[in-house]
């Protein structure tokens, strides 16, 4: 009789994977139906959105260029002479 329990066991390990890839099949195609409206993958972008740059340190000062370099770069350098 302990083949009787062994032939039950097996089978019964059959019907649950065969009620898993069941389960597993009606998931892809409730995917494939919700996904087949769009036309490329991956998630979907809110183009319309506005997008805002979010920095974690204020940006550095300005640099501020010096009164007499000012005027040596604006005036044509010596070589030119």
């Amino acid at each position: 009789m302990g083949n009787q329990q062994t032939t039950f066991a097996k089978r019964q390990r059959e019907a649950d994977l065969k009620d898993k890839a069941r389960a597993k099949e009606a998931r892809r195609a409730m995917k494939k139906e919700r996904d087949e409206g769009r036309s490329t993958k991956g998630p979907e972008i809110a183009w319309g959105e506005a997008v805002h740059a979010v920095y974690s340190a204020p940006p550095p000062p300005a640099a501020e260029v010096p009164p007499d370099l000012a005027s040596v770069t604006s005036s044509p350098s010596s070589r030119d002479k």
